[in-house]
């Protein structure tokens, strides 16, 4: 599945950012770039090392992401949680492993 893969420096273990809710979200936020542009200008095919300033607003972006997108009933609301919740936990261990986390477009 196409999209952005998230996966900390030396592990396994990895979040994708499917590529239709990375749309939805750029579609949805345009008016908000200045609140969502470290996640939602990354690029689709490029590669992008994250360190821990660039975690910690991650963090703070999933946080209004699960807030602002809480509507059950709504499929992109539901998958916007969901990669949202992945992600922040993604970033929660790689700032408790003191690693990077690297961006990857397919």
């Amino acid at each position: 599945m196409p999209g952005i893969t998230f996966k900390i420096t030396g592990e396994g273990k990895a979040v994708l950012f499917d590529e239709r809710i990375h749309g939805y979200l750029r579609k949805k936020e345009s008016k908000n770039m200045h609140q969502f542009g470290l996640l939602l200008d990354l690029d689709h095919y490029g590669y992008n090392v994250l360190k821990y300033e660039e975690i910690q607003e991650l963090i703070i972006i999933c946080d209004k992401l699960i807030q602002l997108y809480n509507d059950e009933f709504i499929w992109e609301h539901n998958r916007v949680r969901k990669f949202s919740k992945k992600l922040q936990q993604l970033c929660l261990r790689a700032i408790n492993e003191q690693k990077d986390i690297r961006s990857i477009g397919d």
